[in-house]
């Protein structure tokens, strides 16, 4: 391979980038331990922004299509049934558990091309050198996040699989609405879209899969992103919409030193945050949106779990 086109592949590889923003630290309690205790860890990929107009193929209209469609009933009259729908969309998207949410935000294309298996020995192997993804954490807060990646990966591939046939296969049991003159058959875009949304999961965790199998990902700790969890953790460590501003500490190692055996899953950070987070990492204004839902849901599992 040429210096020219080495050069062109490592400015490709650093189109990517993943941001591992650790939501929960492991409980330390004995009782927890029989648990799952995995940590919540929202990942965000970052990918350089390119224009939606510049996107060419069927999918990508589409998806033009579907979204400027979506946006304008967000900007219906109040009282329509356009805004009615939008909003109820809204609290559906609310739910949809966020690691869906941010796999469905990365778009294989955009990212380091991967060589198809059984190509040049050669090409694999040069490839397998080139391609370095940034996995960025705060090691304060959190170990290396490469194996809880790995075990997210392998846990969403087999249930977005099931999910994206599963309303795929549903939508044609809605054709009975389609005799409404009235609306849109709203159930069947709804199946189609919930299977879209699972499919594109499937497709970035398939894309991270080939990722991990090649040690493309490499961990990198950032003192920046450690920096921005001490100053906005959250002063009521069970919750994250307590106001940041706490002493930085960690709290890991503050209840081992105590001897508390009883500590339990807590938030590591606010919601004031958000903004430190984009723009230190020059994040789109629109990555807010996941973060904050992320948040919302890890607060409502960890109270879930503690049972209050």
């Amino acid at each position: 391979m040429s210096a020219a086109s080495k050069d062109a592949l490592v400015q490709t590889v650093r189109s990517l980038r993943i941001i591992a923003l650790p939501l929960t630290r492991k409980p330390l309690s004995f009782k927890n331990a029989l648990r799952d205790t995995h940590p919540l860890i929202y990942y965000h990929f970052q990918t350089p922004p390119v224009q939606e107009a510049a996107r060419k193929g069927a999918i990508a209209w589409m998806t033009r299509t579907v979204t400027n469609a979506w946006s304008n009933f967000g900007k219906a009259p109040e009282g329509s049934w356009k805004l009615k729908t939008f909003r109820y969309g809204e609290r559906i998207m609310d739910r949809i558990e966020f690691e869906e949410l941010a796999l469905k935000g990365l778009d294989p294309s955009l990212g380091p091309k991967l060589t198809a298996p059984g190509s040049a020995s050669q090409a694999v192997e040069e490839e397998k050198d080139s391609i370095k993804i940034p996995l960025v954490y705060p090691p304060s807060y959190t170990g290396t996040p490469l194996l809880h990646l790995q075990s997210l990966v392998a846990k969403r591939l087999p249930r977005h699989r099931r999910g994206a046939w599963t309303w795929l296969l549903v939508s044609p049991l809605t054709a009975p609405v389609a005799i409404i003159p009235i609306i849109p058959n709203l159930p069947f875009f709804f199946c189609i879209w919930r299977a879209w949304h699972h499919y594109r999961a499937l497709k970035a965790s398939q894309y991270l899969e080939a990722l991990l199998e090649r040690g493309a990902i490499v961990p990198e700790a950032s003192k920046e992103l450690d920096a921005i969890y001490a100053a906005y953790a959250p002063q009521d460590p069970s919750s994250a919409y307590s106001p940041g501003g706490s002493t930085p500490s960690d709290p890991v190692r503050e209840a081992g030193a105590s001897g508390e055996e009883g500590v339990e899953e807590a938030l590591l950070l606010s919601r004031d945050a958000v903004p430190p987070i984009l723009r230190a990492f020059e994040m789109a204004p629109t990555a807010a949106t996941d973060i904050y839902r992320a948040l919302a849901q890890a607060d409502m599992r960890t109270r879930k779990r503690r049972g209050s």
